[in-house]
This record gives structure tokens, C-alpha cells and sequence, in this order.
């Protein structure tokens, strides 16, 4: 997996703290300003050589990440990887991945609550990207089209299945289904091969066909995108299939039948 350059904040934080704190000072205290602002760039020193140190880890495990940034958690650190939240210790030791609910304030969900925005953030900023691959789309266009939807798909998934025998129904109310590969075992899985052998096939929508109903499908290999399709799916927060996108980049986890996803639709309106 590809590691995606981080830049920490924990500086910044600290010199704001810093001024304003030195500005509340009177000029008989300057000593003690002083020995604050000393005090505090050995805290800015301290704190950007233990992020280096998690950072580093985490790339020497390959692991695609974020920012790493202090969680509510005493000694544990937080970052974003692939659609969820993940903990690390002080020590970079420990790896954990669970929920962090807060008792002081009605049991919130913390750890949701970071993913949701951290999840919005990311869609925001790579939605745009599935423009560069719209030649590389398996659409399914509605004659009446009202609605375009993008799905990720997974040839091996049974709601994926589920909303492929159900394309014409889509197609019936408005709805254009356009696929994008999303092989939920990554680049060493049976569906990987499977989903770049109907790219690569001179009928990808026969293929597709083929392969949604468990049926016979040549094996075939060429240039193509499936990988970086399975790239966008991971940097938009998709970690399940089928993963729905609506234009406005809306994102809607699992198989939706055809007169609920157009009422979602139309209320979008």
C-alpha cells in the first residue's frame, strides 16, 4: 500500500498557546515568560519527534494513513486508514482498532463521531476523481435517465448479485447504474482476476453478466484500472459492497431495491 505524506499539528497548537499566553504577562515577568517559551518549544520538540516516530512505524508496516494526532485517550494516538478509525500507543507498540465511547457526555461514540467527519473530509476530496474514470465505467444506462448512481461492485459479493438481476428494474424508474471494481480481497484475490478479466473483455457487460451469475468467464489480461478503481474505493471509505455514490457525493453503504434508493433520490432533489 501506498503511504500518504503527513503533516503534524501538534505545533502549531502548542506556539498558539504559547503567544497567547506570553502576551498576559506583564513586563516584571519576563523571566518567567521566557522560561515558559523555553519550556514549551522542548514540549513542540517533543511532541514532533513522537509523531515522526508513530508516522514512521506505521510506514514501515505499509499501513496507509492520515494525520496522527492525540486521541481523547491519554498515550493513545489516532489516524485514519481505508474507511476507519485505528489507535497506536505512545510506545508505537501497540495497535488497537475498537470503539471509544465517552461516559461524561451520554455515552457518544467517539470513534464514530471522528470517522463521520474525517470520512465526509475524505469523500469531498476524491469524489472529483471519479471523473478520470468514467471511459472505464460498466454503465447500465436508463433510457429515461433522471438519476446517474455509481456503484462499487464486487463480482464474489451476493448483494452485489442481488442488485445486478435487479438492473432492470433501476434502469425502469430513471436510474443509471454505473460500476466501478471494487475486489474487497485487494489485488491478491480470486475477484480481483475475475474483475479484470471482464474489463478486459471485448463484452464487459456479457462478462459481467457471466460472472454475477456465477457462470463460465475466460481469463483475460490487458491494461486497465480495476487496482486504481480498488484505490478510489479505499480513499473514498468504502469497505463494503455494494457502496452506492449519488452525484452530489453522497455515499450509501449496501444494496438498496430500486423504489427506495429513488426515494432517497428524489428527496435529494
Amino acid at each position: 500500500m501506498s503511504v500518504f505524506n503527513v503533516k503534524t499539528k501538534v505545533s502549531a497548537l502548542f506556539v498558539g498557546l504559547l503567544i497567547s499566553s506570553i502576551s498576559s504577562f506583564s513586563f516584571a515577568e519576563e523571566a518567567s515568560a521566557t522560561k515558559l517559551a523555553e519550556d514549551s518549544a522542548k514540549n513542540v520538540s517533543a511532541s514532533s519527534n513522537l509523531n515522526e516516530s508513530l508516522i514512521t512505524r506505521l510506514a514501515s508496516m505499509g499501513v496507509d494513513h492520515g494525520t496522527v494526532s492525540e486521541s481523547p485517550i491519554k498515550g493513545l494516538y489516532e489516524f485514519y486508514s481505508q474507511g476507519k478509525m485505528y489507535y497506536i500507543s505512545e510506545d508505537a507498540r501497540y495497535l488497537v482498532a475498537g470503539t471509544i465511547f465517552d461516559f461524561d457526555d451520554e455515552m457518544k461514540n467517539v470513534t464514530a463521531e471522528k470517522t463521520a467527519e474525517l470520512r465526509k473530509q475524505n469523500t469531498a476530496k476524491h469524489f472529483v476523481k471519479l471523473k478520470d474514470f468514467e471511459k472505464d465505467m460498466i454503465v447500465y444506462k436508463a433510457d429515461n435517465e433522471k438519476f446517474v448512481v455509481t456503484a462499487f461492485t464486487d463480482t464474489s459479493c451476493p448483494y452485489c448479485q442481488k442488485l445486478h438481476s435487479e438492473m432492470a428494474d433501476y434502469n425502469k424508474l430513471g436510474i443509471t447504474i454505473r460500476y466501478m471494481a471494487f475486489p474487497r480481497g485487494g489485488q491478491e484475490s480470486n475477484a480481483y482476476n475475475t474483475m479484470v478479466s471482464i474489463w478486459c473483455s471485448d463484452d464487459p457487460k456479457s462478462a459481467m453478466e457471466a460472472a454475477k451469475n456465477n457462470g463460465k468467464l475466460e481469463y483475460k489480461t490487458c491494461d486497465n484500472t480495476v487496482f486504481e478503481q480498488y484505490q478510489l474505493g479505499l480513499a473514498l471509505g468504502v469497505n463494503g459492497t455494494p457502496s452506492l455514490f449519488l452525484e452530489d457525493g453522497t455515499m450509501l453503504p449496501g444494496y438498496l431495491p430500486a423504489d427506495r434508493l429513488l426515494q432517497i433520490l428524489e428527496e435529494k432533489k
